[in-house]
């Protein structure tokens, strides 16, 4: 749905884009004198007219960020480390080093509760890419060797949630995958 609202508006846009340029394109054929005070002041009209306009529309989209409440603890913190072809979890942060650790088998994540992954690589970057049952990409985030990336996701219903690499990384890129349990709350 909103992909087909941002069809919508992408279109509208460029209708006003198209209209805009066929006025000026009709207006130049017959040349006259401008008249510079009259058109100082519509243009000064027209920026205040449009500065107001991107403060308004800034004003009602900033609220729904991803993140406007960052503060707010998660529920659950859980650590991911990626590596050439596997991802590795764990409720405790992973020791330094790159180290091969024995994946733990976690408790399923709870529906409704905030989780936080902290995802870091220890090779090279790799995608870090959270699908739904339906085959559709829901969350991702990079995963950076030497660098943690902090995603927050509530999966709104228990199921099975597909995890995928998103950057290639090798030969193996495609066996990378992990699964993410979501248990009724």
């Amino acid at each position: 749905m909103a992909q087909f609202n941002s069809l919508l508006l992408f279109l509208a846009l460029s209708t006003v884009v198209v209209v805009a340029f066929v006025f000026v394109a009709r207006s130049t054929r017959n040349p006259a004198e401008v008249p510079y005070g009259a058109v100082t002041g519509v243009r000064r009209r027209l920026f205040w007219v449009m500065s107001v306009a991107l403060l308004g529309f800034l004003g009602l989209t900033l609220p729904l960020l991803p993140y406007p409440h960052a503060d707010q603890k998660p529920d659950r913190v859980v650590h991911v480390r990626a590596r050439q072809f596997l991802f590795e979890f764990s409720d405790k942060a992973f020791p330094e080093g790159d180290g091969m650790a024995v994946p733990a088998e976690l408790p399923p994540v709870k529906a409704g509760e905030l989780v936080e992954y902290r995802v870091s690589a220890v090779d090279a970057t790799h995608g870090f890419g959270i699908y739904n049952e339906k085959g559709d990409l829901i969350h991702q985030v990079q995963a950076m060797p030497g660098y943690v990336n902090r995603l927050r996701v509530r999966f709104p219903s228990a199921g099975t949630f597909q995890v995928l690499c998103m950057e290639y990384c090798g030969v193996g890129h495609h066996v990378m995958r992990a699964t993410i349990e979501v248990a009724a709350n």
